[in-house]
């Protein structure tokens, strides 16, 4: 196995470690099992837009939107698309197990709120202008669009073929059980996903 890759049960392993952290922090992973006998890890998060990509919306600054996002779902079916706010969007991650390259994926689709789904143009607008300038050759390649392996229905997701190589220096590797924290700390940010620093912290007990 290359440098930087986990098998199939240690990735589960860090999940595990990963949703332990979660349910102490923020508890807003969880894993989702199929009728067809797949899982995947899901994460859903409600975030106001905003125009600036040097400090995007965080999880951290949109409190308030996630403390309200059941009360703002049921209000929401009383209102005609007009007068829905189309700056808050919601972000679904899923992370899956790629058996290919042997490293976790990063799945995603990003929805207004009358159900419309961003295209890959609008999704790269709201990449932080840091990213995009080390990514911008690589641009269709590091996030890109395909069937999802579980839900069989399109889904961007962060293309893993770097990822091995991105992980085999990091210091998490040497234990296993803390892989899934420091890959999204690695790659979340670049689409919205950025965990809060209790989990390095925690991590490091």
């Amino acid at each position: 196995m290359a440098a930087g890759s986990i098998s199939e049960d240690e990735f589960w392993n860090s999940i595990i470690s990963f949703l332990t952290l979660s349910s102490k922090i923020d508890r807003k992973w969880m894993i989702i099992d199929t009728q067809n006998g797949a899982r995947y890890v899901k994460k859903t998060e409600i975030i106001k837009d905003t125009e600036n990509k040097e400090h995007p919306a965080s999880p951290m600054d949109n409190a308030h939107i996630r403390n309200n996002e059941i009360e703002d779902e049921d209000s929401a079916v009383f209102q005609g698309e007009e007068s829905l706010d189309q700056s808050i969007l919601t972000w679904e991650y899923h992370i899956l197990y790629s058996q290919s390259f042997s490293v976790p994926v990063l799945y995603f689709n990003v929805h207004t709120q009358n159900g419309k789904l961003l295209s890959l143009d609008e999704i790269w607008k709201k990449v932080p202008e840091t990213y995009q300038e080390r990514l911008s050759e690589d641009r269709w390649t590091f996030i890109s669009q395909q069937e999802h392996p579980v839900l069989g229905c399109p889904y961007f997701y962060l293309h893993p073929c770097h990822t091995a190589e991105l992980m085999k220096n990091t210091p998490a590797v040497t234990d296993k059980r803390h892989y899934i924290v420091a890959w999204l700390s690695a790659v979340g940010p670049v689409v919205g996903l950025n965990l809060p620093l209790e989990y390095g912290k925690l991590c490091a007990c």
